[in-house]
């Protein structure tokens, strides 16, 4: 499997890959995604084989920190380890960072209560930590992993910031806190 960052021609299928993993609630406009990307603000990586996309991921690099803001694989092959091998091969080229991402915390009433504990069981299994920090905004009731050394909630909401810009960072009212110990 080949992992690297995105070129003209592979686009089309992540953007497929990425309209089936996420709900339209979490996505933002794929134009966004992919200006992002050609400003140089974000980085698309992209997992395949044999010229098929198999994944990505976004991220968000920012002084000594990379936010994943969405990773996905194909419907069609999931649960073959590709989710890892991409999240493998950013930590490996990020060594030097702290590297962040957001799952749904885990809350016993939701609908979807096992899909969150899997979720959180691979990235935990991926060398991925609890934060001890959630975060809440219009979007939802968050929980912050960290891989490498922790942040601050002041670090992360300067990321979150820089990610979503002056104007969207307002309107998503998020706060992040202190919740519990980093033991999980």
């Amino acid at each position: 499997m080949e992992i690297k960052r995105i070129c003209q021609s592979q686009w089309s299928d992540v953007k497929n890959i990425y309209m089936e993993a996420f709900p339209k609630a979490e996505r933002k406009p794929f134009f966004l995604l992919k200006r992002a990307a050609q400003k140089e603000k974000s980085e698309i990586w992209v997992a395949s084989e044999n010229g098929v996309v198999a994944g990505f991921i976004v991220l968000i690099p920012y002084r000594d920190m990379v936010l994943v803001e969405y990773l996905a694989v194909s419907n069609k092959i999931r649960s073959k380890g590709t989710g890892s091998k991409i999240l493998g091969e950013i930590c490996r080229h990020y060594a030097n960072k702290r590297i962040l991402l957001l799952i749904e915390e885990i809350d016993e009433a939701a609908n979807n209560l096992e899909q969150r504990i899997a979720r959180k069981r691979f990235y935990l299994k991926n060398g991925f930590q609890a934060s001890g920090i959630s975060v809440r905004s219009v979007s939802g009731n968050m929980e912050l992993l960290c891989y490498g050394s922790n942040v601050t909630e002041d670090e992360f909401i300067e990321i979150q910031a820089y990610t979503l810009g002056k104007l969207l960072f307002r309107l998503s009212r998020t706060r992040a806190f202190q919740t519990m110990d980093k033991t999980d």
